[in-house]
């Protein structure tokens, strides 16, 4: 029997990233800001291209992220003394409640489940035992030097484990750093569209489900 994979992108599809967003949003709050006006602003620095161009490891990023909020609103250190905190938060993410019933069935079908992320394995290794599902492989940014939506990410994962597009689907929540690749790539591409966004390009994936349990009606 050829082997059959499961590529899954992490935050937003496995776990829930909203605890952290949310964290983020009370620190704007308690510095007398508009909470959700910083919790944007956290957000798009994260998902800047330039933040990561030239590379840092992700723990950098976050590091940057919270200095870049202190001088967007002229708070001195105050962002920035919350970034072994933050980390913590990260670490504290658990998956969505449909997420570990439905890796099992897949991983009970045979399926091999392997997880691309933007992370690092500072973060990374709480995150997975969250997921309780054991993973036959875990690609990050950290490992491969880059961050999705970079091809040579895809291609790391794709010459690493052999995936062909008769072999796999990729299954994840980004437009731009998951859909918008896989197309480029020719692969099977499930997006998980948690929070119904509205695609920013021309780039269509093979299915898209509310949820990583509506994903089953495909994935067999």
């Amino acid at each position: 029997m050829d082997t059959k994979y499961l590529t899954f992108d992490c935050y937003g599809t496995l776990i829930n990233t909203q605890p952290l967003y949310q964290w983020v949003e009370n620190l704007g709050d308690a510095a007398g800001l508009n909470g959700q006006v910083v919790r944007n602003a956290y957000a798009t620095y994260e998902n800047d291209s330039r933040s990561v161009d030239p590379y840092v490891d992700y723990t950098e990023l976050v590091r940057a992220d919270l200095k870049h909020l202190d001088q967007t609103f002229d708070q001195g250190h105050f962002f920035e003394s919350h970034y072994v905190e933050c980390l913590q938060v990260h670490r504290n993410l658990l998956p969505f409640p449909d997420v570990v019933a439905t890796l099992e069935t897949w991983q009970a079908q045979g399926y091999r489940l392997v997880i691309m992320s933007n992370s690092s394995w500072d973060v990374m290794p709480a995150n997975l035992a969250a997921l309780q599902v054991k993973f036959d492989a875990v690609i990050i940014a950290e490992d491969v030097h880059a961050y999705k939506p970079a091809l040579s990410f895809f291609k790391t994962a794709e010459t690493q484990l052999g995936l062909t597009a008769t072999n796999h689907w990729h299954l994840a929540q980004g437009y731009g750093s998951d859909v918008v690749p896989a197309e480029q790539l020719g692969w099977p591409m499930i997006w998980v569209n948690r929070r119904g966004d509205v695609a920013t390009g021309t780039a269509k994936p093979t299915h898209t489900v509310a949820d990583l349990a509506a994903a089953e009606v495909w994935v067999k």
